[in-house]
C-alpha cells in the first residue's frame, strides 16, 4: 500500500507505548487476527510501513516511532533479495529509498531481487526522509534534527530482525508480501512460514497480499497462520470470494467496500482493516463506518488521541 504523500501540519503527541485499541498484555495477541474471535468491539491503530510521517518507512526506526505512538499493529512490505532472504522495502526498486544509484550506479534498474543480502546491507535507507520530507513533518518543527541525524545510515532490516522485534515488544505485525514472480511464489510462502516457525511469532502474524494465490499458497503450509487479501476494487461476488479463499482478514481501499458489504462481513467474522487514512478528516470517517476492526496510518501518532475519544463515546 502506498500512501499519497500529503503535507500535514500537527501537534506531535508524546505518549507511552500502551496500545489503545486492544491493550498489550490484555488479550491474546492472536485474538486480534482471529475469526470471530472474542473481544471487546476495538478498532486497531495499524502503523502503515511504521510511523512514516516520522521516520523512514520499513526501517526499525519507523517501528520503533509506531511502538512509541501507540500502534496496534506495524505494517511492513517484504521483498525477496537474489540470495531468497526477505527484507523490508516498498517498491519493486531501491532507489526511492536508499542511495542505491550511489553505491551501485552501474546497477540499474536497481531491483530488489538482483541484490544480495550483503549487497543490500551497503545501502543507506534513512537519508533519504530528511531530503524528501515525504509528509512535511521536517518542514512542520515535528522532528528534532537529532532525530534526523539519527535516520543517516538506518539500514534495510530483514523480516527476522523485525519479527524479533516485535518479539522483543510483545507486539504485533502485518506482513504484506509483494507478488514475487509466478514461479517464485511457492518459495516465497514457505520461507515466510518457515520463518514465522522459527521466531515462534504465528499469533503475532498478519499476511497480506494484493497476490491472492500467494496467500492460498501460505494457507497450503499452514492452515493455521491469518491471512489478510488486499483489494483495490470489491471483487465480484466478495463474501462468497473471500469465504473460498479462507481469508481472516479483509483489507479494501477505499473503493473496496460499501457499509452494507462491511455489516455483511462482520456478521461473518471476517476482520475489515481500511487503508490509508491520515488526515484528521479521513480518520473520523474512517472511525464513523460500520464493521471497521482497523485502520492504517502514516500517521499512528494521530489516531491514537481520536481512538481514545472513540472508545470513550463507545463506553458512553
Amino acid at each position: 500500500m502506498r500512501p499519497p504523500y500529503t503535507a500535514v501540519r500537527f501537534a506531535l503527541l508524546v505518549i507511552g507505548c500502551t496500545a489503545v485499541g486492544v491493550p498489550r498484555g490484555g488479550l491474546d495477541p492472536s485474538d486480534i487476527f482471529r475469526r470471530g474471535a472474542p473481544q471487546p468491539r476495538a478498532i486497531l491503530n495499524i502503523a502503515h510501513a511504521g510511523a512514516s510521517s516520522l521516520a523512514p518507512q520499513n526501517t526499525i526506526a519507523a517501528g520503533q516511532k509506531a511502538l512509541e505512538a501507540g500502534a496496534d499493529v506495524w505494517g511492513i512490505d517484504v521483498r525477496s533479495t537474489r540470495d531468497g532472504v526477505l527484507v523490508l522495502m516498498h517498491d519493486e526498486t531501491l532507489e526511492r529509498t536508499t542511495d542505491v544509484e550511489e553505491v551501485f550506479p552501474e546497477r540499474a534498474p536497481w531491483r530488489v531481487a538482483d541484490f544480495t543480502l550483503e549487497e543490500i546491507r551497503r545501502l543507506d535507507a534513512g537519508s533519504w526522509f530528511a531530503t524528501e520530507d515525504p509528509f512535511g513533518q521536517i518542514e512542520a518543527g515535528s522532528l528534532s534534527t537529532a532525530a534526523l541525524h539519527a535516520y543517516v545510515g538506518e539500514p534495510i532490516p530483514t523480516l527476522h530482525e523485525a519479527l524479533e522485534f516485535v518479539t522483543a515488544h510483545e507486539w504485533r505485525v502485518d506482513v504484506e508480501l509483494k507478488p514475487p514472480d509466478e514461479k517464485g511464489r511457492e518459495a516465497v510462502a514457505r520461507r515466510l512460514v518457515d520463518l514465522i516457525r522459527e521466531t515462534e511469532t504465528a499469533t503475532r502474524v498478519l499476511v497480506s497480499s494484493f497476490d491472492h494465490d500467494l496467500l492460498r499458497e501460505v494457507k497450503r503450509l499452514d492452515p493455521t497462520i491469518p491471512v489478510g487479501a488486499l483489494v483495490v476494487f470489491a471483487p465480484l461476488n466478495p463474501v462468497q470470494y473471500l469465504e473460498e479463499l479462507q481469508v481472516e482478514v479483509y483489507l479494501p481501499s477505499v473503493v473496496g467496500f460499501t457499509p452494507e458489504l462491511l455489516e455483511q462481513l462482520e456478521e461473518r467474522g471476517i476482520k475489515v482493516f481500511v487503508w490509508t487514512y491520515n488526515t484528521r478528516e479521513q480518520l473520523k470517517h474512517a472511525l464513523g463506518l460500520p464493521g471497521v476492526d482497523g485502520i492504517y496510518t502514516d500517521f499512528p501518532q494521530r489516531l491514537t488521541p481520536m481512538l481514545v475519544e472513540w472508545r470513550d463515546g463507545e463506553a458512553g
